[in-house]
């Protein structure tokens, strides 16, 4: 039986700028870099990395993420209380990254937002 998810592994189209996205905004620890190859990103208190790459070759210009191709729809973030979630949002809000927030049918808030590739977050009050 699986114990834990260890890692995820995005391809961005711009290293630098998802550094900045998911350590500087997010807050994520870099746990390795390997620059222009890889950046692994460790979530705080926890075992699971988000590993960061570059495109392949072959990868059109310009390409973004969509949830409307069969695959990954969106990644959810676990935040132990309401205040959490609310400072986390504040953050993403004050560096211009557009977050819409309701709430589940228990009341629970959820925020929703994009990475700079257009890859869809949840912030999910726990």
């Amino acid at each position: 039986m699986p114990d834990d998810v260890h890692h995820i592994t995005l391809r961005v189209s711009d290293l630098d700028r998802a550094r900045e996205f998911y350590a500087g905004i997010l807050g994520l620890e870099v746990d390795q870099d390997f620059p222009g190859r890889k950046l692994r990103l460790r979530f705080a208190g926890t075992a699971t990395r988000l590993v960061l790459c570059p495109p392949l070759p072959g990868t059109p210009a310009g390409d973004r993420f969509t949830e409307q191709r069969i695959g990954l729809d969106h990644l959810a973030i676990g935040i132990g209380s309401r205040a959490g979630l609310d400072r986390m949002t504040a953050a993403l809000r004050a560096a211009g990254v557009p977050v819409e927030v309701n709430h589940d049918a228990l009341g629970n808030a959820i925020a929703h937002f994009r990475d700079p590739d257009n890859i869809q977050w949840e912030l999910f009050e726990e």
